[in-house]
């Protein structure tokens, strides 16, 4: 985690280095020239004389600059706390660049439009004289821009966010920045109610695919159906052929006119493939041809991870929906447990 934390002046400017250029920003200005960067990053011993020799002994912040400079690497994922809500960025490379690199004294403009230039004793400055205290940067690629800290960081990782250090090291928070990012992404805001049906459904999901028979299965199903006010029909298994196709539970809502789901259930662990779609497609053919139907649908509900690239471009083909099996496990826990019959 790393706050943009320059010294007098500097804000006007680290904000606009990290929100248009995305350059994360320290101060030290009074190190940041090649002679003294090649000192600091060269090892412990000499970063320590650097201090000494310029007069600072050995204050606790000192810390801060050593990480920026020496343990940010390539590749690290750096927070940074911003107000109200963070950023999550990817360090570019391993360049560390400083006062004296042009690079970076071209971008030296404010907020407000007004330029920073390099002043005679190497700092950065006002036209007017005022310097600014900002020294080091450090290319950054932004992975998720704008999070709201409320709705997207785990308690954890709030309460360090309240830290005021410059930096810190917060590599036992990595799951809960890879998570915050994830949801950012999926405007799937820390929800406690949606939070226990993801996991409670995991868990029902693993108790599904061990306890459950296939025909126990298809009871499942109809209950479900059942619960949402459908009447419940499970053909034989022998009642049609595998050219007029096969439906394993028929849901009849007589509230909607007569509104029809027609489901073939797959009790599978990996992948079901075309053949489900093709199942429940001949199905409603074979049905049409003897009767004339109310509105219906075509469901394929599987307790496998996921369906096969085939199994998806003929469901869209032929406007069939596909259950895997975490949302099925999903449904049911949204649903209401309490009441299963199985």
């Amino acid at each position: 985690m790393h706050r943009c934390k320059c010294g007098d002046k500097a804000w006007p400017f680290t904000h606009e280095l990290l929100e248009k250029h995305n350059l994360i920003s320290i101060g030290w200005s009074d190190f940041s020239n090649p002679e003294q960067q090649a000192l600091l990053t060269k090892d412990w011993d000499s970063f320590e004389k650097v201090f000494s020799d310029e007069g600072w002994g050995q204050p606790r912040n000192r810390y801060n600059l050593w990480r920026f400079l020496n343990k940010m690497k390539k590749g690290d994922v750096v927070v940074v706390p911003l107000s109200g809500s963070f950023n999550v960025y990817r360090i570019a490379d391993d360049i560390v660049y400083n006062n004296q690199d042009k690079f970076v004294q071209d971008l030296w403009i404010d907020w407000n439009g007004d330029k920073a230039t390099l002043d005679s004793k190497g700092y950065p400055a006002y036209a007017d004289g005022r310097q600014i205290d900002m020294g080091f940067y450090r290319k950054v690629e932004p992975l998720a821009v704008g999070i709201p800290r409320g709705d997207y960081a785990s308690q954890a990782l709030y309460s360090r966010m309240k830290i005021q250090q410059t930096n810190c090291d917060i590599n036992d928070l990595w799951k809960d920045v890879d998570d915050a990012v994830k949801r950012f992404a999926e405007n799937k805001p820390i929800n406690l109610r949606s939070t226990f049906i993801e996991e409670a459904a995991k868990t029902l999901l693993d108790q599904i695919r061990t306890l459950l028979k296939d025909d126990s299965l298809e009871k499942l199903v109809a209950w479900y159906m059942e619960q949402l006010g459908a009447e419940t029909t499970i053909p034989a298994k022998n009642s049609t052929t595998h050219e007029e196709g096969d439906a394993d539970v028929i849901a009849t809502f007589d509230r909607l006119n007569g509104f029809t789901i027609f489901i073939q259930v797959k009790k599978h662990t990996e992948h079901t493939n075309e053949w489900a779609v093709t199942q429940i497609t001949n199905y409603k053919k074979t049905i049409e041809k003897q009767r004339q139907l109310p509105s219906s649908q075509l469901w394929v509900i599987s307790t496998c991870e996921d369906f096969s690239e085939k199994a998806k471009n003929d469901a869209e083909a032929s406007d069939v929906r596909l259950i895997a099996g975490l949302e099925f496990a999903q449904m049911l826990v949204e649903n209401g447990v309490y009441s299963l019959p199985l």
